[in-house]
């Protein structure tokens, strides 16, 4: 997988929900979201292996990542900046209602950026296809 394209869509995505790049939580958000997409069993297992991972990653202790995404998910929520969320989707998915937690979010970014990642893939195939039809046609 495109590890660039995961990292900018995971990046559109934080922004369009209001939460700040400056926060420690964006970055920890987005590199989780990252690990995730990459291998589907961290986000069951969140506590025990996704945060532990993150804070290999940035040198410090799961306990603070999983404080600072969910202070970035609390900012978020405060400034009604998840609505984003149905931008995101382009469709209304979410009311500002409740406030997700840590696993939620990440699961609903993840799922988000694995949609468009196929959606590439497959659109990629049909391209080659076509190609391939036209030159045979040749």
């Amino acid at each position: 997988m495109d590890e660039e394209k995961i990292y900018e869509q995971a990046t559109n995505i934080l922004l369009e929900l209001k939460i700040q790049p400056e926060m420690l939580g964006f970055d920890y958000l987005r590199k989780s979201i990252e690990l995730c997409v990459l291998d589907e069993d961290l986000i069951n297992n969140i506590t025990t292996k996704l945060y532990p991972m993150v804070g290999k990653y940035f040198s410090v202790k799961s306990s603070i990542i999983e404080r600072c995404i969910r202070n970035a998910i609390n900012q978020s929520y405060k400034s009604k900046g998840l609505l984003g969320l149905n931008n995101v989707y382009n469709t209304i998915i979410y009311k500002n209602d409740y406030k997700p937690s840590n696993s939620e979010l990440i699961s609903i970014i993840v799922e988000k950026i694995k949609l468009d990642l196929l959606k590439d893939n497959l659109n990629s195939q049909l391209q080659d296809e076509k190609l391939k039809k036209i030159l045979r046609e040749d």
